[in-house]
């Protein structure tokens, strides 16, 4: 059996992230691994549900103590941002593995630094994909109101925030440019909105808090491909609430899992798990 313990210093720093894409790099080399949240910060049960849900591990779905982790062929878990790492990791007799957004240190632990302006070796780079909200936490933090709610809802990722219209192109050309992306624009910019929907928006926001065109949501409600939000204050103010998502937001949807693997894959060579494993 081996155990591997996953820690950050700070809330954010992409402990989530490594954790989930060291155990999608063990179980695609052909190891049993089980997933675990260790319990005492307040994203632990987000964490630890967000774990039952992979398929390609075993989890509890609810935060465990650090006295009663379950056994497996390898465990990797997760500790609560800003605990003692390694008293910890020798308490569950466990390798320990430190994430930074810069250089980390510490004696006998593999240390990753996260969110690297370019990507190797035990280095993963800034992900426009992996710092994306949902729809869902976009709506919540715009304070906005659901007037259409696309097949994917609230999960649905957003790479992009795009206001339209800013550019001489026509609104939808310049919108399909950008995949996963929200389009902000006026509640009476009719013609903005169905460009919006044409080209595939995960969520059309419309800012000022008047009612859109009738027209506008019935092409919104017959495809439920775009979730229609309405915002109560304007274009401006409603990309400042949202844009500080970008980042901070827990990590959570099926795409970021499969790109946590890929880009620990691609950090963390044969070698390094070896030593993880030993």
């Amino acid at each position: 059996m081996a155990r591997i313990l996953v820690a950050a210093s700070t809330p954010g720093a992409g402990a989530t992230t490594v954790a989930v894409g060291l155990a999608h790099r063990l179980a695609y080399a052909g190891h049993q691994v089980r997933l675990e949240r260790l319990s005492g910060d307040s994203r632990a049960a987000g964490d630890a549900a967000m774990f039952a849900s992979l398929d390609f591990c075993s989890s509890s779905g609810t935060p465990v103590d650090a006295s009663s982790v379950p056994d497996g062929a390898v465990v990797v878990i997760e500790a609560p941002a800003g605990s003692d790492a390694p008293a910890l990791a020798s308490r569950l007799g466990a390798k320990l593995v430190l994430v930074g957004s810069g250089s980390v240190a510490a004696g006998g632990a593999l240390t990753i630094t996260n969110r690297a302006r370019k990507g190797g070796a035990l280095t993963i780079p800034e992900d426009r994909l992996l710092a994306a909200p949902t729809v869902g936490q976009i709506a919540e933090t715009s304070r906005a109101r659901v007037l259409v709610r696309s097949q994917e809802g609230d999960r649905a990722v957003v790479e992009h925030i795009v206001i339209g219209a800013i550019s001489h192109d026509s609104a939808d050309t310049y919108f399909e440019r950008f995949p996963r992306k929200a389009v902000v624009c006026r509640a009476e910019k009719t013609d903005l909105g169905l460009a919006a929907l044409i080209t595939g928006a995960e969520v059309l926001i419309l800012s000022g808090g008047n009612d859109p065109s009738p027209y506008l949501l019935d092409r919104a409600g017959a495809s439920r491909a775009t979730t229609v939000l309405l915002a109560p204050e304007g274009t401006v103010e409603t990309v400042r609430d949202i844009e500080g998502l970008y980042g901070t937001a827990p990590f959570s949807h099926p795409s970021k899992v499969e790109r946590a693997g890929e880009l620990i894959a691609a950090a963390v060579d044969d070698a390094a798990l070896a030593s993880l494993l030993s």
